[in-house]
C-alpha cells in the first residue's frame, strides 16, 4: 500500500517526509504491540507507543488515561488563568459555575466524543470538577464549624449535570 501511496503522490509531486512519518501497531498482545522500525525501499519509518492528533493522546493500549490527564492539566490552567474571577468576592457564584462551564470544562472535555470512559476516568474527572466546585462554592459554616462541602451536596448544587454525564452526552 506504502508503494502504491508513494507513486501516486509522486505523479502529482508531492512526496512523503521519512522524518515525520511514523507508525503504530496496536494489538490485545503486547509483544505485537512492540514492534521495530519499519523499512520499506530507501525509507526507514519510526514506530511509535502513542501519539498527539487533534489534541488527543492516542496509544497502541486504547486507553484514554494519559489524554484524561493531559486533559485535566489543561482544565487547571484555564481555571487558575481565570482564577481572579473566581475568586472575586463582586461575581455571584452562580456566575462562577457559568464561568467554570463555559471556560474549564470545554478545555478539559475537548476531544471527548471519542473516548470510552472506564470508572476510574470518570472517577479522575468527577475529582477534578468537585475541586474546582469546592473553590466556587467554598466551604459550608455549621454550628460555628466550617467543613467542606460534600459531593451529594456539590451533586444537588449542579443538579445532576456533572462532566461525566456531559462528555457521555457529547457522544450522544
Amino acid at each position: 500500500m506504502y508503494l502504491d501511496l508513494e507513486e501516486e503522490t509522486g505523479k502529482l509531486g508531492m512526496e512523503i517526509n521519512e522524518t515525520k512519518t511514523k507508525y503504530m501497531v496496536t494489538s490485545t498482545y503486547e509483544h505485537r504491540r512492540n514492534a521495530g522500525d519499519l523499512q520499506i525501499g530507501n525509507k526507514t519509518f519510526e514506530a511509535v507507543q502513542s501519539f498527539q492528533y487533534l489534541g488527543n493522546i492516542i496509544g497502541n493500549t486504547n486507553s484514554n488515561n494519559k489524554c484524561i490527564k493531559e486533559r485535566i492539566i489543561m482544565g487547571n490552567k484555564a481555571y487558575y488563568a481565570n482564577r481572579q474571577l473566581v475568586n472575586s468576592s463582586l461575581i455571584s457564584r452562580n456566575s462562577k459555575l457559568q464561568i467554570y462551564r463555559t471556560l474549564v470544562r470545554p478545555v478539559v472535555s475537548y476531544g471527548s466524543e471519542s473516548w470510552t470512559l472506564t470508572m476510574e476516568e470518570d472517577r479522575t474527572l468527577a475529582v477534578f470538577e468537585r475541586k474546582i466546585l469546592r473553590k466556587i462554592y467554598g466551604p459550608v459554616k455549621k454550628n460555628e464549624l466550617w467543613r467542606i462541602r460534600r459531593n451529594n451536596e456539590l451533586e444537588a448544587i449542579i443538579k445532576g449535570e456533572n462532566i461525566v454525564r456531559f462528555i457521555k452526552c457529547q457522544r450522544i
